[in-house]
């Protein structure tokens, strides 16, 4: 019988080695835990790193040479993730450090060209015969990559005909713990499960969500559940605000937005929702168009992944919500950030003691990993 450093459970050694070679051929590191009481808690660095250091022994001396490999393989491929300047290819999804300091990178593997802070791959074209690897765009040379993006939208016949769904790809879902980039819709279920990492987080705010009993915030209700702490202005919340509200919040501080397709767009037949999204078919995840109904006014959008492309101008802008809450939205806020009401003093009119509710919201700050344009 043999024992993991983690618990007291015992495994017979051909279930342990039968075991270990299923998980690390078709799982991901993270599941490399004791199959009777899945311990250790992988999520926490500390007890991983021991628990890795003796595991690596014990497999060592009972896997075949080419299983013990692929573990080392996906062991170092976690340990370069936590470097700062690792790198996702946008065109193969291979993963390289890259410590230039130019915007534009090329990955060694399949050669193909991305920038690197927005990580936008560069226009692919192609011959009938032989692929023509991406090249690098100039005009993205020399300018934020938001302007870069406009150029695009006002130039590029390919990225015009996609329209907004393209906007929405562009802004898709990056993982905040290994930076894997995901050509998807932020709409939909709002707990986002990264297939790199295994890490599990909001896609609107890209806070974690967290298990049962592991939160460590103090004044937390929801430990008893699975649950994230989003900010008031994640989609989230947003995405229950009508269309109508969060074209107000837009205009009040003169933001553009779209209620027509782009020029250059190519509408879906019938006037179906182009964008990109992950659905579960069985126990599989797939990517597929929307194919909701888009409505007039919603730039060739559905309503809800036009109020996603809506959000995406709030949050870039850094536009706080608050703005446009009335008094018990305000409440509910505090409440919900574990905040004191203030209360109303004797005699104190309405208007004063709103402001005083705004003040105490908005000293709470806005969601700290939600990208935003650079000033």
């Amino acid at each position: 019988m043999q024992s993991l450093t983690s618990c007291e459970c015992t495994v017979c050694r051909d279930c342990f080695k039968n075991y270990f070679t299923f998980t690390v051929r078709e799982k991901h590191i993270k599941n490399l835990v004791c199959p009777g009481c899945s311990k250790p808690d992988i999520d926490d660095e500390g007890q991983l790193l021991s628990y890795f250091s003796t595991l690596d022994v014990q497999l060592r001396d009972c896997l075949d040479v080419d299983v013990y490999n692929l573990f080392h393989k996906k062991l170092t491929e976690r340990t370069l993730m936590k470097d700062p300047n690792f790198k996702w290819c946008t065109h193969c999804s291979n993963g390289f450090i890259y410590d230039g300091n130019q915007s534009k990178v090329m990955c060694p593997q399949c050669k193909g060209s991305f920038c690197f802070e927005c990580r936008r791959p560069s226009r692919s074209s192609h011959s009938l015969t032989i692929p023509v690897l991406s090249q690098w765009e100039p005009q993205h040379q020399g300018i934020s990559c938001e302007d870069f993006q406009n150029w695009k939208r006002e130039n590029d016949p390919e990225y015009q005909a996609q329209g907004l769904a393209a906007y929405l790809k562009e802004n898709g879902i990056d993982c905040p713990n290994c930076k894997f980039r995901y050509a998807l819709a932020k709409g939909g279920c709002m707990h986002f499960k990264c297939s790199q990492c295994q890490h599990e987080f909001c896609s609107g705010c890209y806070n974690t969500f967290l298990n049962k009993k592991k939160c460590t915030d103090p004044v937390c209700r929801l430990k008893e559940t699975l649950h994230a702490h989003h900010p008031r202005d994640c989609l989230s919340y947003l995405r229950d605000w009508p269309v109508n509200r969060l074209k107000t919040l837009l205009q009040n501080n003169k933001v553009a937005f779209d209620t027509d397709p782009p020029t250059g767009a190519e509408l879906t037949p019938g006037g179906r929702c182009r964008v990109m999204e992950q659905r579960e078919v069985g126990d599989n995840l797939t990517d597929a168009p929307c194919g909701a109904e888009a409505h007039n006014g919603h730039a060739g959008l559905c309503e809800s992944h036009y109020k996603e492309y809506l959000v995406s101008r709030i949050n870039s802008h850094s536009l706080d919500p608050a703005q446009l809450f009335n008094e018990e939205e305000m409440q509910r806020h505090l409440a919900r950030c574990g905040r004191t009401q203030p209360p109303r003093a004797a005699g104190e009119d309405e208007a004063t003691y709103r402001n005083r509710l705004f003040q105490a919201v908005t000293s709470i700050p806005l969601g700290d990993k939600i990208p935003r344009v650079r000033k």
